[in-house]
């Protein structure tokens, strides 16, 4: 019996090896690109189909008082423009959006001397050290982060412990945007560091050496040269950085108090305590369309910005 399991394993490697030769990207000649593209075309479709469905949900009416989907209507957008309901959903998408810059905005602006101090540190050991410590708010789930900030942003809590050291009456940072604020940075910053590195590691230091062989002061070379250098790996981390605070969660529940909500957690307070699968669609797909034109439109006048300038440098020459 041992012998027969074993000899059908081995016809069972044999065959896969014969696949993995036929299969091979090597043989596949022009269709090497497309057929490896095919498990993240699989996946968009998928997601696609789900956008597409909650399009369809978002343009119906709905009874919520006998649970039925009426005739396609705007009824869903109105109710989250115009009143009464119509201001809540507006001030919290304002909410939403001006904490996820603001939190975007400090952890570029921090993950910038980061990046460049682990990229620039010599000694191998300190910088695996740097590199594990920067991980660490990953290597724990986001509701026990989320509690762990609780605790310390709480009224008696160790922010208000240090904070009476000094002379300044506890009152606790929980429920208010700055203690949302902190909670966002702490995974923020690291996120938006390991995405600046790797542009930022492909400078050479002798054109910092350069720079400053010419007279540059540390600002200057800062503007032009790391910077400008390091824009693609900032790019990056605004945009994944900005869509990922975005759609936070957990930090507004729980260090707001529910006095903070963002747009994600009025969602599911939609499908989860008023079962409205349509209004909660539709906000959705708005949410979906404001963070696009947040992230695209940004970029596109950049680039407009980037041809008149080259423009003008054409001309002048």
């Amino acid at each position: 019996m041992a012998e027969r399991y074993s000899g059908l394993r081995w016809r069972l490697i044999d065959g896969l090896i014969g696949a993995g030769r036929i299969l091979r990207p090597g043989r596949l000649g022009r269709l090497q690109p497309y057929v490896l593209m095919l498990p993240a075309i699989l996946l968009v479709s998928v997601l696609a189909v789900g956008l597409i469905y909650l399009g369809w949900l978002s343009i119906h009416a709905y009874d919520s008082f006998l649970m039925q989907q009426g005739g396609i209507s705007a009824q869903q957008y109105l109710l989250l423009f115009e009143p009464p309901s119509g201001p809540f959903y507006q001030q919290t998408l304002l909410r939403t959006l001006l904490l996820s810059l603001t939190v975007t905005a400090g952890a570029v602006l921090l993950g910038l001397p980061l990046a460049y101090v682990i990229i620039r540190t010599p000694r191998r050991a300190l910088r695996v050290t740097l590199l594990v410590l920067l991980l660490v708010p990953f290597l724990m789930g986001e509701i026990v982060r989320t509690f762990a900030w609780y605790l310390i942003l709480a009224n008696r809590g160790m922010a208000g412990w240090v904070a009476g050291l000094f002379g300044i009456e506890d009152g606790g940072l929980l429920g208010t945007p700055l203690g949302v604020f902190i909670g966002m940075m702490q995974v923020s910053t690291p996120l938006a560091t390991l995405l600046i590195m790797p542009a930022m590691r492909r400078i050479d230091p002798n054109l910092e050496r350069a720079a400053a062989t010419l007279g540059a002061s540390p600002a200057r070379i800062w503007a032009n040269v790391v910077i400008p250098l390091t824009w693609p790996g900032i790019v990056a981390a605004i945009v994944v950085v900005l869509l990922l605070n975005i759609a936070e969660y957990d930090m507004p529940a729980i260090l707001g108090l529910g006095r903070l909500p963002f747009v994600a957690n009025v969602i599911g307070d939609i499908y989860r305590l008023q079962q409205n699968l349509y209004l909660g669609s539709a906000f959705s797909l708005l949410l979906l369309v404001v963070s696009t034109l947040v992230v695209v439109l940004p970029g596109l006048l950049f680039l407009g910005w980037l041809r008149l300038r080259r423009r003008q440098r054409r001309m002048a020459a």
